[in-house]
């Protein structure tokens, strides 16, 4: 099942697909609670949203061979945070605050949490997945040559693209995952080369923080495959991975809006 969150007549509900349709739930899917409403709308008549608003976004960093020439699985995931505000969806657009940092996206599978979890075993963190997205995690360098997996880098506002909907169906294994800069593909890898996968980020990291439904787990970019491209003012980066979907937004410098 696909679910989205949309904006329908200035409200926003959620969803689940039906073919060309939206059919209205009457809270968030992963409520138990939640019931299908009488309403159901075109797809092409409302504003679709980003699919959740968690309370944070957890990156898992260096997660897929050749990425910062890293090869080998290395003792324990490496984790940065982005807020919740930095979280946009799949029509919106990326906004560089910065004046003189270069910024760059990243193509990512993203898991969505659907219950409440800490200190998980491991079927407590599989039954803890509600569903996958996909996400660019946005970053900018740092002043100085700080480490850009720092707070400046990656939490600003809208420096999270998730979307275009949560897939309670999808089942990582090797499917391709890609990223373009404008039309140039700058990123490709397959899904089952990551070091670390979803129960095991999810063991480790509830050891020592809470995850609540709706939060968002970052599972790392597949490497480059040509050098490093930052964007300028007018760009777009597509995320696209295989059975999943895709999202594309466009990037403007604050100063040039």
């Amino acid at each position: 099942m696909r679910y989205v969150r949309y904006k329908f007549k200035s409200t926003i509900h959620f969803g689940k697909i039906e073919g060309e349709n939206i059919h209205q739930i009457s809270c968030k899917p992963w409520d138990p609670s939640h019931k299908e409403t009488k309403e159901l709308i075109p797809f092409k008549n409302v504003s679709i949203l980003a699919p959740c608003e968690p309370s944070k976004v957890i990156g898992v960093a260096l997660n897929y061979p050749g990425v910062s020439s890293h090869n080998h699985k290395i003792a324990e995931p490496l984790f940065f945070l982005k807020p919740g505000s930095s979280v946009i969806g799949p029509m919106d657009q990326i906004i560089n605050p910065f004046k003189d940092l270069d910024v760059w996206g990243e193509c990512e599978l993203a898991i969505v949490i659907g219950k409440t979890v800490k200190k998980a075993s491991e079927k407590e963190a599989a039954d803890s997945i509600f569903g996958y997205t996909i996400a660019n995690d946005v970053s900018a360098n740092n002043i100085q040559n700080r480490d850009h997996h720092l707070a400046r880098s990656k939490a600003a506002d809208t420096f999270c693209v998730i979307g275009p909907w949560i897939d309670t169906d999808f089942s990582p294994n090797n499917q391709k995952i890609q990223g373009y800069h404008n039309k140039t593909l700058l990123r490709e890898g397959k899904l089952n080369q990551r070091f670390w996968k979803e129960t095991e980020i999810i063991v480790f990291l509830s050891k020592w923080m809470t995850l609540y439904p709706g939060d968002i787990i970052l599972t790392g970019s597949p490497q480059r495959v040509r050098g490093r491209e930052f964007f300028i003012n007018g760009d777009s980066f597509n995320c696209k991975i295989e059975g999943l979907g895709e999202i594309n937004n466009t990037y403007h410098e604050e100063n040039e809006l």
